[in-house]
């Protein structure tokens, strides 16, 4: 199997990619430890019309509807939350390297905005993305490991072919030598004594 293949090579890249998202939002997990309770003014989760879209599987509305709450979100927390919402909604849409890069830089850009403010977003979303993403990682290595199969076939039924053919090859000059020899015989039994 050519491990260089651009199959094999979009799948290494999504992998890092997977691996990535993982650490970044691992990363932002976790909270140092506080003394203090939070502060009762923390508003609490609520979902968006971006999120009942996404949770419904329902993503290319997710994205134009966290798009829309991204550019008008007046609070700075609404905005992140959409931000976050936007990313996990290109992570699962993503096909393309670019669009998969895309998805990542809002996930950082997420990250980074998001400072020490605990963790509000929905966990699913990226959870769901990510599951997407790993879905898919794992069909382009079972049509990798498919269109192998078909080429070592391919290959060993080319392998056998020429094999019989030397073989049929081989036969036919025997023969040749043979009726050579026959002939050589009449040629000789011919001649004038």
């Amino acid at each position: 199997m050519n491990m260089s293949s651009p199959i094999f090579n979009e799948l290494k890249l999504r992998a890092c990619i997977f691996f990535i998202a993982i650490s970044v939002i691992c990363s932002s997990c976790a909270q140092p430890p506080t003394a203090d309770p939070p502060a009762p003014d923390e508003r609490p989760y609520s979902r968006s019309l971006g999120d009942e879209l996404f949770l419904n599987e329902n993503y290319a509305d997710a994205l134009l509807e966290y798009e829309h709450e991204y550019e008008t979100a007046l609070a700075p927390e609404d905005r992140n939350q959409a931000l976050y919402g936007l990313a996990c909604t290109q992570l699962v849409l993503a096909y393309s390297d670019s669009q998969m890069s895309e998805a990542i830089d809002n996930l950082v850009k997420w990250d980074d905005e998001k400072g020490d403010i605990p963790l509000t977003e929905n966990r699913h979303l990226l959870v769901t993305a990510l599951k997407v993403q790993g879905q898919r990682i794992l069909k382009i290595r079972q049509e990798q490991s498919h269109i192998a199969k078909q080429k070592n076939n391919v290959i060993a039924n080319q392998r056998k072919k020429i094999t019989q053919m030397a073989n049929t090859v081989d036969n036919l000059q025997k023969q040749l030598e043979e009726l050579e020899a026959i002939d050589e015989t009449l040629q000789e039994k011919k001649k004038p004594l």
